[in-house]
């Protein structure tokens, strides 16, 4: 998918997110925030606000990110501010450092996306994740799962539903799903494939 692809489905996954209400995104100390309701124009950024703000990141702005792009071939690099990845790239990521570290993965290796929104404390543990994976031709649906982590990276928090992509209203699990790729495994800022892009 080419970045303009990439960006629509992104923003409509996260439009789609917010005008259905899907579950509510844990916050950094374990209490449960709203469902965000903004407008469809403003989705994507309010979620990553929103996401950033229960992370301990006071200033989510793209400016402020380290960004990444990954190649048809699988090799990831850094994106100079101001640039755009390469149209044929298939993967981008952003990563935010304050007093925890916030990362937005965006995978799109054809007709499908996959999106992780992943908060690791100071010390590099995962503390929270949300993910979001769409696959229209298999089933015009997205899986959508929260976890959150205790310290010693056990989970204590999950939840997870099949949402109609179009409408949001929540479905049984259709028969693909099992065909899926798993949720993102991250546990540590070191598991990132672009660890050493962004850590050095």
């Amino acid at each position: 998918m080419k970045q303009s692809g990439l960006a629509v489905a992104v923003l409509m996954m996260a439009t789609m997110c917010a005008a259905q209400g899907m579950p509510s995104q844990p916050q950094a100390n374990g209490s449960d925030a709203g469902p965000n309701t903004q407008g469809s124009a403003d989705g994507a950024q309010a979620t990553r606000m929103s996401f950033g703000e229960m992370c301990g990141i006071a200033d989510s702005d793209p400016k402020r990110a380290v960004a990444l792009s990954r190649s048809p071939e699988g090799t990831w690099h850094r994106v100079a501010p101001g640039m755009r990845p390469e149209p044929n790239d298939n993967a981008v990521a952003r990563v935010w450092g304050e007093q925890n570290w916030m990362v937005d993965l965006h995978e799109a290796p054809g007709p499908v996306m996959h999106i992780g929104q992943l908060c690791f404390s100071a010390v590099g543990n995962i503390l929270f994740l949300i993910d979001s994976y769409m696959d229209i031709p298999a089933c015009t649906c997205v899986r959508f799962t929260e976890r959150m982590f205790d310290k010693s990276g056990r989970v204590v928090r999950w939840e997870q539903k099949y949402l109609e992509a179009d409408t949001g209203v929540e479905i049984a699990a259709p028969e693909a799903a099992s065909q899926f790729p798993e949720v993102f495994e991250f546990r540590k800022l070191e598991q990132l494939p672009f660890y050493s892009l962004v850590w050095k």
